[in-house]
């Protein structure tokens, strides 16, 4: 069991490889390998595939509008297999990727919804039996008891990931696309991020947990 509301890297890959289709395995490759909201993920299109980058919307950064996020080691086949899956589809460039069976009004096409995309992690996560203790009552149950993983998890793991491996908070707030850095996460169970912000003297910013 994972502590409260933490993934580590390897059940995040278990939950990956047990995604039920291509499509779903390459949204949780790419929330794995970003770190982003499911919103800017669901954005994606086939224009914002680089050579070892993905470019992201930033919605919670008014004063920096896209990001632009350079894939880890393990992940710099990812731009290759979106494009890959977009020409196996037929779609334009500026098409989403994970794109729904349903069309738009115009005909066009239009990404999943938020809840599929919730119902792909936590269906992958199920297969996978990955499962975390919860942080706040739900209708799954109580604070502390087993809850499904949600698509927000990545992008903590991806974080905490990026400081144990960087001892940067920096790159962190550049790679997240935060207006300010948002420790209360990053900290929890992760003696390194801690030990960084004493030494750099950090104050704890404030945190939407929906963020």
């Amino acid at each position: 069991m994972a502590p409260p509301e933490e993934l580590a890297p390897d059940e995040i890959l278990a939950i990956v490889d047990a995604a039920g289709t291509e499509r779903d395995r390459l949204l949780l490759r790419v929330l794995w390998a970003t770190g982003a909201r499911i919103s800017e993920a669901l954005a994606l299109r086939p224009m914002d595939a680089r050579r070892d980058s993905l470019v992201l919307p930033n919605l919670k950064n008014p004063s920096r509008l896209t990001k632009q996020v350079f894939l880890p080691a393990g992940q710099m086949d990812l731009p290759g297999a979106l494009l890959l899956w977009a020409k196996e589809h037929g779609l334009a460039d500026d098409e989403p990727l994970f794109f729904s069976r349903k069309h738009a009004r115009g005909g066009g096409r239009r990404p999943i919804s938020r809840q599929q995309a919730w119902e792909i992690v936590r269906a992958a996560a199920e297969r996978a039996n990955v499962r975390v203790l919860a942080l706040r009552v739900s209708s799954y149950g109580q604070a502390g008891e087993p809850a499904p993983v949600h698509p927000h998890l990545f992008r903590h793991a991806r974080v905490r990931q990026i400081v144990r491996i960087t001892k940067s908070l920096p790159i962190a707030q550049k790679q997240a696309g935060w207006s300010r850095l948002q420790m209360a996460y990053l900290t929890v169970g992760d003696d390194d991020a801690r030990c960084h912000e004493t030494r750099a003297g950090l104050a704890t910013a404030d945190v939407d947990p929906n963020e």
